[in-house]
């Protein structure tokens, strides 16, 4: 049981571990409104998932295109639709999309608590097992 739960704690904290992250970026990175002005196709023998691709510019003035590392079917924006983008002050191309990876990142923390629960239950199952079996 106690394997279960440190499986658990490994994706619970890897879920955790990439929110934090995320959460640390948007604070030290530039925010700004971008469109989404096309997609790019992802394919294989599954079908297609759809890299969004944002233009924006950064408060200087510069025009960055950029295209998410993320990819979804159907696509997680439309054409034309306005986006918040961080992007780094020091290399305004490292950005992402606001809301970006999240769902990736709430699974993995779901499956650990469920995991880490399952754990604690096969735990206190074996506990109180023990403790019967040496009171007779």
């Amino acid at each position: 049981p106690i394997f279960i739960i440190l499986f658990g704690m490994i994706f619970f904290g890897i879920g955790g571990g990439l929110t934090y992250r995320q959460m640390v970026i948007q604070r030290n990175n530039i925010q700004v409104q971008g469109e989404v002005i096309a997609y790019t196709p992802n394919c294989d023998d599954d079908g297609c998932s759809y890299h969004s691709v944002v233009s924006y510019q950064t408060k200087d003035g510069i025009p960055i295109t950029y295209m998410s590392s993320f990819s979804s079917s159907p696509p997680a924006h439309e054409i034309g639709e306005t986006v918040t983008v961080f992007y780094s002050p020091d290399n305004p191309e490292d950005a992402f999309i606001k809301g970006e990876g999240i769902i990736f990142r709430i699974v993995f923390m779901i499956v650990g608590g469920v995991i880490i629960l399952v754990g604690f239950v096969f735990f206190s199952f074996n506990i109180r097992n023990s403790i019967l079996s040496e009171e007779e």
